[in-house]
């Protein structure tokens, strides 16, 4: 049985501000005072209960794959029809490529890599990275020569169901 404080010290966690929003694993085992490795089936059941417990209310434990964090969020989402996007499409494909090579590869990604991909010159993905960056939706390194997921994709794409339409989609084309 979970004691009411183990569900308040994780409520504290997940609802943290900053960058990133939310706790990862290891802070959370550090407030529980649970070891590594053996105590993370421990947290993962303590947030299933807790999130069992706040669907309830209208709130979710959602998980944060870029920064590897929990956070708390609402069940209720804003559908957005599929022909109405918040980015145009030439940047949401340019962010397209630069989620699908960092999780392949690695945290950063070099342009060049970005623009192998997107078939356009490097004059025409340094734009659409700016606009993606200022928009916060990736991170530019202090050369301007890398980049990476920023802090609000992980807030506003469901990695979960994009990839599921995603082997959807490619399992209805191959029939």
């Amino acid at each position: 049985m979970v004691i009411s404080n183990e569900y308040a010290i994780i409520m504290k966690l997940i609802t943290r501000s900053g960058n990133p929003m939310g706790a990862g694993m290891e802070d959370i085992l550090d407030a529980l005072g649970l070891p590594d490795g053996s105590g993370n089936h421990i947290v993962i059941r303590h947030l299933a209960g807790l999130h069992k417990h706040l669907q309830r209310l209208g709130l979710m434990i959602r998980h944060n794959p870029v920064n590897n964090v929990f956070y708390l969020d609402t069940l209720g989402s804003i559908e957005i029809a599929e022909e109405e996007t918040p980015l145009p499409d030439r940047l949401a494909a340019t962010l397209l490529v630069v989620i699908t090579l960092t999780y392949q590869e690695g945290e950063w990604i070099p342009f060049t890599r970005v623009k192998e991909f997107r078939n356009k010159s490097i004059r025409g993905i340094r734009e659409d990275l700016r606009e993606l960056s200022d928009l916060g939706y990736v991170e530019i390194d202090k050369k301007g020569k890398r980049v990476r997921p920023g802090s609000r994709v992980a807030f506003e794409i469901d990695y979960e169901s994009f990839f599921r339409k995603l082997a959807s989609t490619e399992s209805n084309d191959e029939e």
